[in-house]
């Protein structure tokens, strides 16, 4: 490979060789790790896979021997043994080896004592089946209570189901406690010894997904930059660009909620800074890319960023100084580098700039990982059981704004109190349907309902999981009715691996596409029912029917019991986002908005921009949670609408990510001018925040046009700004501070402007000066 630099003469520069070591070329193993570590961050689900696999599989072995042992059918050490190692393996994920333990040992008492509750219910049908709708409402509210107890909800229910379906007599409890107990301690010991959770281990396979899912954004940038002349190719491009950059975000939010609190230690800090700098920079990088190719840069400006963009990607971040002066001097001979003040060289300057930081992150990367600890607490590194399913959470947070300040907060609801409340609705309807339908398995019904509502908040997460549901079952059905009639009752060995795999495989895809573990489970249990002799070719229809029927009273349930608008869902979600836009607005200039009465420092913390902006980042995402519709309408429907506005919001959030991302000092003086322009655009995020969570009051103007509650206004502070820029020395880079100042004045007069055009979509009034008029249009935030 040659590295390019420039040299100088009276007309021109021409790039001058210099040899370097070729780049190493990555197997198709290496490949194919980098893949399932950009799908898998850290291998959340992947541990999930396995540990549910070596698990049941110890559960199975030790319940069939202890049955055995105990003159119990073998069949049935199989299931029991099998059913508290996949429950714990699927519920208790934790980082510390002892608080596993102890977790998972914890659990045989409530197990064991559902199990023998169930058992000795037999005789009482009624009480039986009332029951089941108390220990499934405890079950969705105990997660409001701590860990331990949301453990001991979930496995008394998994306990009860077993012995209601199991015809089993009372003197079968005391064998089947010791089944129970030998499967759990299989469990504690592959979990601690063999699967013992590694933090530094799954620190650098995290690291190594989303410098991975990095390089996903510069192939995309890459490819767009090749095929710009081609209007079809380019189109594919810019999509597959712009789907990668969302996608690298959403990792970036990950890995940042895995990481140690920020604070913790310097460490911690520093894992902080570099996942963000990181990036800012490869996102900067594709979005100058999509910029380039957009504003219909010359084909040679084109030419010497595509040249850039293949060094890094041929010789990493590493290679990023080399690929920001073979930019500079190949954009030097061309025609547009003449005129120094164009937006194609603003660009290629601003590229230049990501490439050095991209260059200085991988560096620091390297020094990190020689520095980190290899073992014990010292790691700044937590489970991704912090996030919901090793993702960043979606609408939980907001949902929970939404009881806690709209029309329930009366009546004290949390977020799991209402789910709980509306599963023992939804199971007290379903229980005489499902018995009518088909009373010997009423449970599929029940167990519908439970599913639905299990890690959904709203009626649109609930119809979507439903729709899986029913998805999974259907492709589950055809594949495990072929299986049967192909295995049949003659290879149980065959059976108890592929019962074993596919449970894995369904646990993989559990986080991710629920149809997945659906059609898992349904092939296993086709198994079981063929191995306990009620296996009929009728049974999946069956089986889909009563799940449909659980899923559809639990939709229905969650519509007419303690409902919440989804529109009023929407406002909190939006609110949410301005008001983390208020704080690092108030943190460009020092202001902690956290603080019981407004504090300013005497200079500005670059770290906490970085935390404001991922604070933004965050609830922007959360945003996207909840406006994601539950069928897309190929004229766009009122997603169009809400699409107009979500792009001013998320347009913000880029502004304020580009300048906490900036390298260099806080300024050491800020203008009062400057301050006070900050203050005031706080004070109209505030009030803008305020008028969408309170919602229109009447139409005006035409179909989607309403009008708010009529109060605040958003006073424009673009005549400040430009005030603070005149005091400014006119030369860029002679002035570090003055540049600090410089890139807070443009990133807020940005800011100004994209909210300002949200507030006038809402009809809020703004004063001291004009936006851009945006189309009437109803939308889910605005209607």
């Amino acid at each position: 490979m040659r590295q390019v630099t420039s040299t100088t003469d009276a007309t021109t520069e021409r790039p001058t060789p210099h040899h370097r070591p070729a780049p190493r070329r990555r197997s198709r193993r290496q490949r194919l790790w980098d893949r399932l570590l950009v799908l898998d961050p850290g291998l959340v689900k992947s541990d999930g896979a396995l540990r549910t696999l070596l698990c049941v599989l110890a559960g199975m072995a030790v319940g069939y021997a202890v049955a055995v042992s105990f003159g119990l059918p073998a069949v049935l050490g199989l299931m029991i043994g099998a059913m508290p190692a996949f429950i714990t393996c699927l519920v208790i994920v934790d980082p510390g080896p002892g608080r596993v333990a102890g977790r998972t040992a914890a659990v045989i008492v409530p197990f064991v004592a559902a199990l023998a509750g169930s058992i000795a219910l037999h005789p009482f049908r009624v009480l039986e089946l009332a029951l089941i709708v108390v220990l499934l409402f405890v079950q969705f509210l105990a997660s409001q209570w701590g860990t331990w107890a949301s453990d001991a909800a979930v496995v008394a229910f998994a306990g009860y189901l077993c012995g209601l379906l199991l015809p089993l007599p009372e003197t079968a409890a005391v064998p089947l406690s010791l089944v129970v107990g030998a499967s759990l301690a299989a469990t504690i010991a592959i979990r601690t010894a063999l699967l013992r959770p590694d933090p530094y281990r799954s620190l650098m396979r995290t690291r190594r997904g989303f410098l991975a899912r990095g390089s996903d954004v510069l192939e995309a940038a890459t490819a767009l930059l090749a095929t710009a002349d081609d209007r079809g190719s380019r189109d594919r491009a810019l999509r597959r660009l712009r789907r990668r950059r969302a996608q690298y975000h959403e990792i970036a939010l990950t890995v940042d909620g895995m990481l140690a609190a920020s604070g913790a230690d310097d460490t911690a800090d520093e894992l902080h800074r570099l996942v963000f700098d990181t990036h800012f920079a490869v996102d900067e990088l594709g979005r100058a890319a999509a910029d380039l190719v957009g504003q219909g840069a010359p084909e040679d400006v084109r030419h010497a960023a595509l040249r850039a963009f293949t060094i890094v990607l041929r010789h990493g971040g590493s290679a990023g100084d080399e690929a920001g002066r073979t930019l500079a001097a190949r954009f030097a001979i061309t025609a547009s580098a003449d005129d120094t003040g164009a937006r194609t060289a603003a660009l290629v300057r601003r590229m230049q700039a990501e490439f050095a930081d991209l260059r200085t992150a991988g560096v620091r990367w390297r020094g990190l990982r020689d520095a980190l600890p290899r073992s014990g607490d010292a790691v700044p590194f937590a489970s991704p059981v912090v996030l919901a399913g090793g993702r960043p959470v979606g609408a939980v947070p907001v949902l929970a704004d939404e009881l806690a300040e709209g029309p329930w907060r009366r009546f004290h609801l949390t977020a799991s109190l209402r789910t709980a409340v509306q599963a023992a609705v939804a199971v007290a309807v379903t229980e005489p349907l499902a018995l009518l339908l088909d009373g010997s398995r009423f449970y599929w019904g029940v167990i519908g309902v439970m599913i639905v509502f299990a890690g959904t908040n709203t009626t649109h997460e609930r119809v979507r999981k439903g729709i899986h549901r029913g998805v999974g079952t259907v492709a589950g059905g055809l594949v495990g009715i072929v299986l049967v009639h192909v295995l049949g009752t003659d290879h149980p060995w065959a059976t108890m691996v592929l019962v074993c795999v596919l449970l894995a495989v369904g646990t993989y895809g559990f986080g991710g596409v629920y149809a997945v573990w659906a059609a898992c489970l349904v092939v296993v249990l086709c198994q079981v029912y063929a191995w306990s002799g009620t296996f009929t070719d009728l049974l999946i229809p069956m089986r889909l029917a009563e799940n449909l029927l659980g899923a559809s009273v639990a939709v229905l349930v969650s519509l007419v019991v303690l409902p919440v608008a989804t529109r009023r869902v929407v406002r909190r979600a939006v609110r949410r986002q301005l008001v983390a836009m208020r704080a690092f607005v108030l943190a460009t200039v020092g202001v902690d908005a956290d603080a019981p009465e407004a504090t300013t420092a005497s200079r500005p913390d670059p770290l906490d921009l970085r935390n404001r902006s991922r604070a933004v980042d965050t609830a922007t995402y959360q945003l996207e949670a909840v406006l994601r519709p539950m069928v897309g309408f190929p004229t766009g429907g009122p997603a169009r609408a809400d699409a107009r506005v979500r792009a001013s919001l998320q347009a913000a959030a880029a502004f304020a990510r580009e300048l906490a991302g900036r390298p260099g000092v806080a300024p050491a003086d800020l203008p009062a001018t400057l301050r006070g322009a900050a203050e005031t655009l706080a004070a109209s995020v505030d009030a803008l925040a305020d008028r969408v969570v309170a919602g229109p009051v009447r139409a005006s103007g035409g179909e989607g046009r309403v009008d708010g509650d009529g109060g605040g206004t958003w006073t424009r502070i673009t005549e400040r700004l430009d005030e603070v820029l005149r005091s400014l020395p006119s030369t860029a880079g002679a002035d570090p501070d003055a540049d600090a100042v410089r890139a807070r004045v443009h990133a807020l007069g940005r800011i100004d402007e994209s909210l300002a055009l949200f507030a006038e979509r809402v009809d809020m009034p703004v004063a001291g000066g004009a936006s851009r008029p945006m189309s009437a249009g109803g939308g889910t935030i605005v209607a």
